[in-house]
């Protein structure tokens, strides 16, 4: 029997995607600097920065689009490696990416003939028009034209000669992986919106401590928060993967953190503006307490829509041990 890999394809897919949008994105500063500064001893100086970030604030994309493969070619049931099916996934990289390259040339080319005299380049609106719309657009066109891509050309790749069955072992597994995907996506995209806007504040000199360091290790510790909080949820075997529950419970949960956030932060602002004034030390145990409210209410909201979703009822646990 032809041993299957479910991740091993969408991996490969992100793999060719990332190092091609990063190169991109290099070549296209890179150029740009050369043609109008001439000094490519600075040049290199901002390039070994600006090349990390660059790979950093491609984690949404990518994530995104290892999501969407995934369910895409398990719908159509492709998961063999091969010259075909990789050929195949290298056209959609090519198409992507540039997608990519001429919504953000559209909207260069609206904001220098048509916004640049409405729009101040320091206000926070020059990101939104040049980076935060583009990207929003681009995670749509970018998904959707992925996932139809895979549906269209099914019959054009190399498939199994048998169904990808979820069992017991690995359906718990790639169920939650796919959670994971799509809930960090959601949950890394806006603050990734902040970070152009901190970069673009700092006249492009970007800090690898404020820029890149403390982004990935707050990535990092996020992730591993969510993965002791929420595994042992991750219990009940589907037959069918559950695209919809994924997608439900990854927004869901994006959803309420930021409310509550939003209202920790609001009580915050006022406690602090309005009760506390001059007070640094009672401002200081605020602070940390919301702080730490704010973490304990997350962590609970995470485990208690996972268990919703994703975990047994007593029933069904029952009807599982009787059939085995």
């Amino acid at each position: 029997m032809e041993k299957l890999a479910f991740f091993k394809l969408p991996l490969i897919f992100i793999v060719l995607f990332f190092f091609c949008s990063a190169f991109i994105s290099i070549i296209k500063f890179g150029i740009t600097f050369i043609s109008t500064f001439h000094d490519y001893k600075f040049l290199w100086g901002v390039l070994y920065k600006l090349a990390p970030y660059q790979l950093l604030r491609s984690i949404p994309e990518c994530l995104l689009l290892f999501g969407i493969s995934a369910i895409g070619l398990y719908r159509v049931n492709v998961h063999r490696v091969t010259f075909k099916n990789v050929t195949l996934l290298i056209f959609n990289v090519i198409i992507v990416c540039t997608i990519s390259y001429f919504i953000k040339a559209i909207a260069e080319a609206i904001f220098d003939n048509v916004l640049i005299n409405m729009i101040n380049v320091a206000s926070w609106l020059f990101i939104l028009v040049l980076c935060i719309i583009p990207s929003c657009l681009f995670y749509l066109f970018a998904g959707l034209f992925t996932y139809f891509y895979i549906k269209v050309l099914n019959n054009h790749f190399d498939k199994n000669k048998q169904t990808f069955e979820l069992t017991i072992i690995n359906s718990t597994k790639i169920h939650f992986i796919l959670f994971l995907v799509f809930f960090f996506f959601i949950l890394i995209a806006f603050p990734s919106f902040i970070l152009d806007v901190l970069v673009h504040n700092s006249y492009y000199f970007i800090s690898f401590g404020q820029h890149i360091f403390i982004p990935i290790c707050c990535y990092l510790f996020s992730l591993l928060v969510v993965i002791l909080v929420s595994k042992n949820m991750f219990t009940q075997m589907f037959v069918v993967l559950q695209t919809d529950r994924i997608i439900k419970c990854a927004v869901s949960l994006n959803i309420i953190i930021f409310i509550l956030n939003f209202i920790l932060w609001r009580v915050a602002n006022w406690l602090i503006n309005h009760a506390l004034l001059q007070n640094t030390a009672l401002t200081s145990i605020v602070i940390i307490l919301l702080g730490s409210t704010s973490f304990i209410l997350s962590c609970l909201m995470i485990r208690k829509l996972t268990k919703y979703y994703f975990y047994p009822s007593i029933k069904y646990q029952i009807n599982l041990q009787y059939w085995f």
